[in-house]
Parts: C-alpha cells; structure tokens; sequence
C-alpha cells in the first residue's frame, strides 16, 4: 500500500534521514519535492501496527507530528506530540 507523509519536526530535523532510517525498517521510501513530504510504500507483509510504529519514531518527542494519507483507501491519519493524546494515530 502506498502512503503520502508530511511530517512536521522529524527527529534530527532531516527528512533525508529520516528516509533512511525508515529504508533500514524495510520500508521503500521516496523524498518528494516538498521537503517535507515522503511517499512510503509499505510491504504486504508488514503489520499495521509495526508500520505506524516506525513512522512514529521518527517524530521528535515533544512537537513532532505527522499527516499520513492512504493512496489506496483514502483514509488520513494524524499523529502528534503535542496536545492531550500525543503519539496516537488519530482517523481523521
């Protein structure tokens, strides 16, 4: 399934890295031209729950956030470490 991320205060404040850390996790990644935002394509074979968990890590601790739309289905998720449930992906 593909998904579009824009990420908002990614840990270490490099995107390219970020891509990085994500391609170890076993994730195919693209930078796109909005510096901000990554294609993500996650394999049949990986969990929901153990991809959401890699796009979380990659979110600094206390401001990090993400926006993360499924191609496939249509569905928006958000995540953030701000506010009253941080660092829970919430359906939009």
């Amino acid at each position: 399934m593909r998904y579009f991320a824009e990420f908002n205060r990614v840990r270490g404040d490099n995107i390219r890295r970020a891509a990085h850390r994500l391609r170890r996790l076993g994730l195919d990644v693209s930078v796109l031209a909005h510096r901000t935002s990554l294609e993500i394509v996650r394999p049949a074979g990986m969990s929901w729950t153990r991809f959401i968990a890699a796009i979380r890590a990659q979110l600094q601790p206390r401001r990090g956030a993400v926006l993360l739309s499924s191609e496939n289905t249509g569905n928006t998720f958000i995540c953030s470490f701000a506010g009253n449930q941080p660092g829970r992906f919430q359906r939009l």
